[in-house]
């Protein structure tokens, strides 16, 4: 005879998306959201031509679209983790209007890479300072990988030293100017005041702490945003 399933421990599994409060749609959406993106840029470059015509992406620009994925998902996914950490419910969802937006700035020349947001209800949402809070997650996650990437890229220089390890050494400091890049791009675009941006609710609860995440993302870009060759 078959053993007796244990209905109660088996409704009460869960896998590793529900504990992170995921679903496949949210990663879906999220992953179309870097598609997307990753397309734009490699329009803006100049560079997506060259990638039709000869059939694959340069190493560069792999890294370049892999650093991007990086940055995006975590600026996304911070804004949701903070709001469900003051309670309420969250999800990222693409939108039509942000990618309509998109294109409509690609064409006329100022590109504006929006695809989707963060929605999220609740008591929560009542409060400016948690509005604020949640707002200020994404570009203050942006700041702590570009430190990241900046320390990466000192590490770098310091294997570049190396006669025996240039090659790694030039490797990591590639990605660290390219993640110092991005994440101080995606920082203080996202702070810009304007619309449904972060920076407008940012500013509304806590000006201040706008200047200053402003100001730190500068100053990291300053010591290693670099430049981009292939930009």
């Amino acid at each position: 005879m078959d053993q007796k399933p244990d209905w109660k421990s088996d409704f009460t599994k869960k896998t590793i998306l529900d504990r992170l409060h995921l679903s496949v749609q949210e990663i879906s959406e999220l992953g179309i959201g870097w598609l997307i993106t990753s397309f734009v840029i490699l329009y803006l470059t100049g560079t997506l031509g060259d990638v039709i015509q000869e059939g694959k992406i340069p190493d560069e620009l792999l890294i370049y679209l892999f650093v991007l994925g990086v940055s995006f998902f975590a600026h996304e996914l911070s804004h949701k983790f903070i709001a469900i950490k003051y309670g309420a419910r969250a999800y990222y969802r693409l939108s039509k209007e942000a990618l309509f937006l998109t294109l409509i700035s690609v064409i006329i020349g100022f590109p504006i890479l929006a695809t989707g947001a963060v929605f999220w209800w609740g008591e929560a949402t009542a409060s400016q300072g948690i509005r604020g809070r949640v707002s200020a997650s994404g570009p203050i996650t942006n700041f702590i990988l570009a430190g990241l990437f900046l320390s990466l890229q000192g590490v770098g220089v310091l294997l570049i030293l190396d006669s025996s390890m240039i090659s790694l050494g030039l490797a990591l400091n590639f990605i660290g100017i390219v993640g110092v890049w991005l994440n101080v791009f995606l920082g203080v675009f996202n702070l810009l005041p304007i619309g449904v941006l972060d920076g407008a609710k940012v500013l509304a609860w806590d000006p201040k702490i706008w200047i200053s995440l402003i100001g730190c993302l500068l100053v990291v870009g300053f010591f290693g945003g670099g430049f981009i060759p292939f930009l």
